[in-house]
């Protein structure tokens, strides 16, 4: 009933005719109440029906008796018909009961399960209630009943998202529907409340002014009291508007499925009471890969978020072969970025304050790191993590939750939907159900194998495939005895569905295991062979999954198809080949990224790339170091120099640490040592160690010097200027930029210049000499917009408008903060937008608009405590001192509400020109 009027059964929506749809309309309106023959009749046909209008009615009621799934039915009785449904059946009455239950849970004090039960509410609707029969005579009303119901759910849920402090999220959508329903007074105050706490004090009262004049013109009535008296409030900057501190929202959507889960009601009751009534906070879900432990662990997690003040969280832990790097994988999949500290240090700080349910998947591979768990449940003592995992970790604490295989008929079922999947023309008949109850049985009722079975319906029938499966069998007891017994068994599957392959694709699989994280046509083709029907022929076979992204298609593997595969290439003669393939490859696609900043290319830089090849740069650079190829190691770490130090310079560390320390560094050639020792010193320095890395750069300037490259030493000049201006010794900072300027100047080099340029007018700020650093400051943005690298432009922009803000001009101090604000946020530059917001907060604080200018600084005061911000750094005190001196009661009051504000919604606020 909300949208269309749609019959759904087991295996998808039946199809009705129109008469019929009328027919089941006028039933669903009266479920459970009897309907007279005269009353369906006017339904179906309005006021001219046909002679044989009874008749046709009892027809039409036979046919929907045949198509109502069970234990749905219509019963004749003598006065006329009656729909009787289970609890749940009707999509209205599970929308009216979930609107119950989320005003409840608001009553309760608990906004977080209001908003989520209130959130699914809504979900279920498909477009207007009744759709094409919403207007008809027999409909109307309850139509119109529904939809109002509709706008009170969100209401309610609006209600409820501003009770988490999720105003400025919420403040686009609320703004639409004040237009659309300019009468609604509640919508008003909504969005009244919301601008108001985003620092849009005067927006808020025209929209009460523009409200209270359309109420009187079109009804002659004047606004109602709550709304007169949120008008007051807000005149008055009551301190109660501000969202309570507590009221955080969530910090990631889980993924959403694309099907939904069969089964498992029991597994989620009990899973439920362990999360929600025991306060179990290490659940650890075990059993084989392929048993559907991260399906249910999501839907666990999906079903229980709303009672944790946070929501819940996903972190696939799949990719990862490190154990260290499972921390900083948490931290970037919480939207926390890297500190100069120890990934874990900084994990435990953010998640202190906040109540949060922790889904890991994926932990079998990770034992080493398990350890980290128990830690952080110590340090954050209202986090909960629920981790899957095929072995038990044998932590303090774990509770172990088995997950066991499918019951029959849930695992029939599932074979029944991936095979309609597959084959749209499949249909379940009587002569199947034999063979299909056998190969769910063969396959232990495991969820993988099923669904891989179910894949073959394409080319095989159930019969063919039992056959197929048969033979295979004995497989099931050949693997390790050290392995749990599923997983042999799920070996055996994928042994199955790899045999299932020619010869030819069998070798691309083996092939392409050497990819972590997902590949392209073009590195697959590159790496294992020009194969587009191989590829095409192995999604076909559901052992890859093709993704469309903004670059093209994106092919993945699941991880234990790849864990598969790579045992098979392992024992062919071509492994050590594929694999020294694969990191030239990745060699050159991060040197076409140009992220080695001694070797800068016009054109851009494209971190992109590095962004989305982490887990094969790994994965390169892992085997690098194991087979003792560090110059291909160091090559691949060099073209990845700029992307870590500017967004996880601790990695960057770590890799060139370990490629320089090996025993084979020496033979490596001196320009790629020199360039490494350059990386290595730059990732160091800006991890906030400037003394660890100038004897980095020291050495890098020496190989340079050896080599007699000019080009590599004015860089490694540059650098040590820096520190020096770092230390206060400007007059020899000064001397080292120049001489690397002079060396940029004769070899005609924009970048090294760029950068030269910037810091001589850093030196000149230092010095006093303001003129001088305006002037420098400014060639080296538009130098850097000319060889195409935004985020220093970013970053000299940034400075300049400290500069303006120093001596006054507030009006050219904006302008450079806010084009520096909008570069740094196309780059997702957390430090330039950090930077960027500041400036702004402090531009508006000199300019008396308080609210504003507290709104901006709370959002941002604490960011530096997360990560290296660069220049905001050197500049934050001086904002700050500023700040300090116009700043009063109504500055406090929006700078706790700006707490609340992510740093995306904190940027957003910064570029609204209407607020400015």
């Amino acid at each position: 009933m909300l949208g269309p009027i749609e019959l759904v059964a087991d295996d998808g929506a039946v199809r009705l005719p129109a008469k019929q749809r009328r027919l089941l309309a006028a039933l669903v309106i009266r479920a459970g109440q009897t309907s007279s023959a005269d009353l369906l009749i006017d339904a179906v046909w309005g006021e001219a029906p046909p002679v044989s209008a009874a008749n046709l009615v009892q027809v039409y009621m036979s046919q929907l008796r045949k198509a109502l799934p069970a234990p749905a039915r219509i019963a004749t009785y003598s006065s006329g018909y009656a729909l009787e449904v289970a609890d749940g059946s009707l999509d209205a009455a599970r929308f009216e009961r979930l609107l119950e239950e989320g005003r409840e849970a608001e009553g309760a004090g608990n906004p977080a399960l209001a908003a989520s039960l209130l959130r699914r509410a809504l979900g279920l609707w498909r477009g207007q209630a009744y759709g094409e029969l919403a207007y008809e005579q027999f409909a109307r009303a309850e139509a119109e009943r529904l939809e109002e119901l509709r706008l009170v759910c969100i209401e309610e849920r609006l209600e409820a998202e501003l009770a988490l402090g999720r105003h400025a999220e919420v403040v686009p959508e609320l703004q639409s529907l004040a237009v659309a329903h300019p009468l609604r007074e509640r919508l008003q105050a909504q969005t009244m409340l919301a601008l108001y706490r985003c620092g849009r004090q005067t927006e808020a009262l025209e929209l009460y002014t523009g409200a209270h004049a359309r109420l009187r013109d079109e009804l002659g009535l004047e606004p109602g009291s709550d709304l007169r008296e949120l008008q007051r409030r807000i005149l008055q900057q009551d301190p109660s508007l501000a969202v309570t501190p507590s009221a955080a929202a969530p910090l990631r959507a889980l993924p959403t499925p694309p099907n939904a889960l069969l089964g498992r009601q029991d597994e989620l009751a009990e899973l439920r009471l362990l999360l929600l009534r025991d306060r179990v906070r290490l659940l650890v879900l075990t059993g084989a890969g392929g048993s559907g432990k991260t399906r249910l662990a999501l839907e666990a997690a999906r079903e229980s978020s709303a009672s944790f003040a946070n929501g819940a969280c996903f972190v696939d832990l799949a990719p990862l072969r490190d154990p260290e790097l499972v921390p900083g994988a948490i931290v970037r999949a919480l939207g926390i970025q890297q500190a100069p500290a120890e990934p874990l240090e900084t994990l435990t700080a953010a998640l202190a304050p906040r109540e949060l349910l922790l889904l890991l998947d994926n932990a079998e591979h990770l034992r080493a790191a398990t350890p980290i768990f128990v830690e952080l449940l110590a340090q954050t003592p209202r986090l909960t993590l629920l981790v899957t995992s095929r072995v038990v970790l044998h932590l303090s604490g774990e509770h172990v939750y088995p997950v066991q295989p499918l019951a029959r008929e849930e695992a029939i079922t599932l074979f029944h939907q991936r095979a309609r999947e597959a084959e749209p023309r499949f249909v379940r008949a009587a002569a199947d159900e034999q063979a299909i109850g056998r190969i769910c049985a063969r396959l232990d009722g495991l969820p993988l194998a099923i669904e891989l079975a179910a894949s073959r319906i394409r080319t095989l029938t159930p019969t063919e495939l039992v056959d197929r499966l048969e033979p295979r069998l004995p497989l099931l007891t050949g693997g390790p005895r050290d392995l749990p017994a599923r997983q042999q068994t799920l070996r055996a599957t994928l042994a199955w569905s790899y045999d299932l392959l020619d010869e030819s694709e069998q070798r691309h699989l083996r092939r392409l295991s050497v990819f972590a994280g997902g590949f392209s046509l073009e590195a697959a083709e590159a790496v294992c062979g020009p194969a587009l029907d191989l590829l095409a022929a192995l999604v076909d076979h559901n052992l890859l999954q093709r993704s469309a992204t903004a670059d093209g298609s994106r092919y993945t593997m699941l991880e234990t198809i790849r864990e598969y595969a790579a045992e098979r290439l392992a024992a062919s003669d071509e492994a050590d080949d594929l694999r020294r393939r694969h990191a030239e490859y990745l060699i050159a696609l991060a040197e076409s990224a140009n992220l080695n900043p001694g070797k800068l290319a016009r054109g851009g830089q494209r971190f992109g790339i590095a962004y989305t090849e982490q887990d094969n740069v790994r994965t390169a650079l892992t085997w690098a170091l194991a087979s003792g190829s560090i110059t291909l190691g160091l090559r691949l770490a060099v073209a990845m120099d700029q992307f870590w130090t500017n967004h996880d310079p601790r990695e960057g560390i770590r890799w060139f640490a370990a490629l320089l320390e090996h025993p084979e560094v020496e033979s490596v050639a001196l320009d790629l040592r020199a360039h490494a020792l350059r990386g290595y010193g730059a990732s160091v320095d800006i991890s906030g160690e400037a003394e660890a890395a100038e004897p980095l750069y020291e050495q890098s300037l020496a190989l340079f010097e050896e080599l007699g490259d000019e080009s590599g030493r004015a860089v490694l000049l540059h650098r040590l200027g820096i520190c020096a201006m770092r230390r206060g010794a400007l007059e020899h900072a000064r001397d080292l930029v120049e001489a690397s300027d002079e060396i940029h100047v004769r070899k005609g080099d924009g970048w090294g210049r760029t950068q030269t340029v910037g810091t001589l007018g850093a030196i000149a700020r230092d010095s006093g000499d303001v003129e001088r650093a305006f002037d420098l400051i400014d060639q080296s943005a538009a130098m850097a917009r000319d060889v195409g690298v935004p985020w220093w432009e970013s970053g000299m922009l940034a400075e300049l408008a400290s500069l303006f803000l120093n001596v006054g001009d507030l009006d050219k101090a904006e302008t450079r903060a806010r084009h520096a604000l909008a570069l740094a946020d196309q780059l997702r530059d957390r430090a330039g937008r950090v930077f960027g917001v500041g400036l702004l907060a402090t531009v508006a604080a000199q300019r008396g608009q308080l609210e504003r200018a507290g709104c901006l600084w709370g959002a941002i005061e604490d960011e530096d405590a997360g990560a290296p911000l660069g220049g905001w750094r050197r500049h934050r005190q001086t904002c700050e001192a500023l700040i300090r001196k116009a700043s009063g009661p109504q500055f406090e009051r929006a700078r706790a509400g700006g707490r609340a504000l992510p740093l995306d919604a904190a940027v957003a606020l910064a570029l609204d020109a209407a607020d400015a």
